[in-house]
């Protein structure tokens, strides 16, 4: 720099992959994997399958040699299955564990198309799977897969029309939440001895979620100021606090119990999975309060509309309003960022508190 002569950067130079064994492009928008890799379509050099993005060339030269050693698919002829594997592998290199499992379960409804080539896939074999779902979630789930399968085939010129832009998503009737009569909540104080009960009414009488209860550590419980402090999932519901109603002394009880007997920090050294099958759903069966069986893969409801652990949190909600607590100490409590929600999907009052309502009213 001091004989005066220009400093240049040299480029670093990359050989050229010969004919047919793919190739390697750089996307300067992707900061993190900004090089992608395509292999040919098939073993004639037509057309590009995609496989991924990657942080370094060298990544990505890896990935289209270990595609090339195990044999490029006739893409022309792939059928729904080819797809869904080649872009199984792509999209999980950039999505995590659980959005997989999740798309693998919605793989499991395709079983009837999985071998029919996807160029002759149309709108009406996509809507036949979708038409199968019984919420709208699930609906809207399987319409991604199928968008999603049917945009990797495009980009490999398999197909050159989105027939699933095209899918149509059921009008659900949606069914009101069922929560815990006066009856059953009866029953579970005449076992409240039960720690497994216990940490059900705790779960009623503090409208926690189920994460949220299990979150819970001893450091949170703060029983001489007579709250908890918990919470999660939205910005309203983060690190809320969450009264102990004075009034049911044995909450306290309850939770002293819990901070005994616990070995780490957290109250509850069990998962949600575990809890949902061995603690709220053992517990119903036992007294009666719903109807279903145990299988190796979890419980089997005789009835559709059964007890669930979020009811818990709409018979709290619905037990505040009933008793009159005010709609925005209601709100903070539940941790909603609006009463309408709280209002419109979490409260359920039974009939005879509805007509006490309206005896309320005079000429």
């Amino acid at each position: 720099m001091f004989c005066g002569k220009k400093q240049t950067v040299t480029k670093a130079k990359y050989h050229k992959r010969e004919h047919g064994t793919g190739s390697i492009t750089r996307d300067k928008r992707n900061h993190k994997s900004p090089w992608v890799a395509h292999a040919p379509a098939n073993r004639e050099g037509r057309g590009r399958v995609y496989i991924g993005a990657f942080a370094t060339r060298a990544e990505a030269q890896a990935a289209i040699d270990d595609y090339l050693k195990r044999g490029c698919p006739d893409l022309p002829n792939a059928t729904v299955k080819d797809i869904y594997e080649l872009w199984h592998e792509a999209h999980s290199k950039d999505v995590g564990d659980a959005a997989m499992r999740s798309y693998d379960s919605i793989w499991n409804r395709f079983t009837e198309i999985r071998d029919i080539p996807m160029k002759d896939i149309r709108t009406v074999h996509f809507q036949k799977i979708v038409d199968t779902a019984a919420t709208v979630g699930t609906a809207n789930k399987i319409r991604a897969v199928c968008s999603m399968l049917s945009k990797y085939a495009m980009e490999n010129d398999v197909i050159q029309k989105n027939y699933a832009s095209f899918i149509r998503i059921p009008k659900f009737v949606k069914k009101e939440k069922r929560i815990f009569s006066a009856d059953e909540i009866k029953t579970l104080w005449e076992y409240s001895d039960n720690t497994d009960i216990q940490a059900i009414l705790l779960l009623i009488y503090t409208g926690f979620r189920i994460g949220e209860l299990l979150a819970i550590k001893k450091s949170d419980i703060h029983l001489d100021e007579g709250y908890i402090v918990g919470g999660e999932k939205t910005e309203a519901g983060r690190n809320r606090i969450v009264p102990i109603p004075p009034s049911i002394p044995e909450l306290k009880d309850f939770l002293i119990s819990r901070i005994d007997r616990a070995e780490g920090e957290r109250i509850f050294s069990i998962k949600d999975r575990e809890f949902r099958n061995n603690v709220f759903y053992a517990s119903l069966a036992e007294l009666g309060m719903i109807s279903a069986h145990r299988d190796k893969n979890g419980w089997i409801f005789d009835d559709e509309n059964h007890l669930t652990p979020h009811s818990t949190r709409h018979t709290f909600a619905s037990l505040s309003a009933a008793a009159g607590m005010q709609p925005e100490n209601l709100q903070k409590i539940i941790g909603h960022a609006n009463y309408s929600t709280t209002a419109e999907i979490y409260i359920h009052q039974d009939i005879e508190t509805l007509k006490s309502e309206m005896a309320k009213l005079t000429r």
